[in-house]
């Protein structure tokens, strides 16, 4: 899959046109992330094997404003509204023992994704964290 490098969701990321995510689809290794420069050239040799079964779509997210996150689990907020933070997202909310500090935060895919057509997404891990490295550069963890 890929995600593009949107300057209003992220404007501390310079050079980036996307990330492109690979997996093999034998193995169950954690998902590799490619990231892609402002003006890579394409793959014009069309390298690397397709999988026709698989049909191209667009993900989209809504903003909206999250809960705080301190208050998670307390019971202030409706079930819905705590499903919401836990859902599929690039950016928003996380709280601070979730994740190291030596990662920038940059959002979550679960594999609980569908589409009209019902086709879910499969890392091989219910959660897909994505986060940049004190060096810069995409990881998943």
């Amino acid at each position: 899959m890929q995600i593009y490098c949107d300057k209003e969701k992220f404007p501390n990321i310079e050079g980036v046109l996307c990330w492109q995510i690979y997996q093999d689809v034998n193995e169950e290794d954690i998902p590799i992330i490619v990231e892609v420069p402002i003006g890579a050239e394409l793959n014009s040799n069309n390298e690397g094997i397709p999988i026709n079964r698989l049909k191209e779509r667009i993900i989209y997210y809504e903003e909206g404003l999250e809960p705080d996150v301190l208050e998670i689990g307390l019971g202030i907020y409706s079930d819905e509204e705590e499903d919401r933070y836990f859902s599929s997202k690039i950016g928003g909310a996380i709280p601070e023992d979730y994740m190291s500090p030596d990662f920038e935060y940059i959002g979550r895919m679960y594999e609980s994704i569908y589409d009209a057509d019902d086709y879910g997404l499969n890392f091989g891990i219910e959660v897909l964290n994505l986060a940049r490295n004190h060096k810069g550069k995409m990881e998943s963890i």
